[in-house]
């Protein structure tokens, strides 16, 4: 799988956060956040639209 880089503005606390929760699962912050990316990313955009379309009126 080919992968790219993106760079991402994050609190202090939540990279200490994905810190944390990267030495728990034994995974790499990069991976750790890429894994819950992919998860929520769909699900985001799909709730977004719709927030967005309700505003709308449609």
């Amino acid at each position: 799988m080919k992968t790219s880089t993106i760079t991402i503005r994050l609190p202090l606390e939540v990279l200490h956060e994905i810190d944390r929760l990267a030495k728990l699962t034994k995974l790499r912050p990069s991976v750790l956040c890429s894994y819950v990316l992919q998860e929520k990313m769909h699900e985001f955009v799909k709730e977004f639209g719709k927030e967005i379309m309700e505003e709308l009126g449609e």
